[in-house]
């Protein structure tokens, strides 16, 4: 089922980039940036494009450095896979295209293009909020944030509380192991790439 890398990857980058806890919540607004992507093949080879993302960008990261991450994050991914039932990557699937099918009513045809150029797919999107759409009335911002919201109260309710108490774990080890990777100026610039990015998705909450 295509949901299930879609789910990986979405769940894999809050491990990485968050400054938080790992909730359904931050799973749902990752699944609500990556609705647009045409394609499930697209977005798997958009990944490719993007490399390490903020990774690669730390100060003075060696080849080592960049292996030894990708080894932690490949791990990661393995044991998100493992967490939700067949049921729930279903139920995420259907959110996911009701979800779509909500915002592609509210935006036009050319607003539509613009989200479709803007999801990581296409290798345009140069931060993982939610992307900017030139033109968009009041009216349409609240229909979008309504149905964002309605949207990530759906995801945040098809987890168990086992299941996210196990994504925290997760995310725990995985930045543990990550700090050990890296050197200690690294370390507070990844910190102040995600804290960057945590206020980023604040105001767009």
């Amino acid at each position: 089922m295509k949901i299930n890398r879609l789910l990986v990857v979405s769940a894999v980058s809050v491990l990485i980039g968050g400054g938080g806890f790992i909730t359904s919540k931050a799973l749902a607004d990752q699944f609500l940036v990556a609705q647009s992507a045409p394609s499930m093949e697209q977005r798997e080879s958009g990944e490719g494009k993007r490399g390490g993302g903020k990774l690669d960008r730390l100060s003075g990261i060696t080849e080592a450095q960049k292996t030894q991450l990708q080894q932690i994050k490949s791990a990661s991914r393995q044991q998100i896979e493992a967490i939700p039932t067949a049921a729930q990557k279903a139920r995420m699937e259907a959110i996911r295209n009701d979800t779509k099918a909500k915002m592609d009513a509210v935006l036009t045809a050319e607003q539509r293009q613009q989200l479709a150029q803007s999801s990581p797919a296409s290798g345009e999107r140069k931060g993982r909020g939610y992307p900017k759409i030139s033109g968009l009335t009041d009216a349409q911002k609240t229909q979008m944030r309504e149905i964002r919201t309605a949207s990530r109260q759906q995801m945040d309710a098809v987890l168990t509380a086992e299941q996210k108490a196990q994504m925290e774990a997760i995310r725990t080890d995985t930045k543990a192991k990550m700090d050990a990777v890296l050197t200690a100026a690294q370390r507070q610039e990844l910190e102040q790439m995600r804290q960057k990015k945590q206020n980023r998705q604040q105001k767009q909450s």
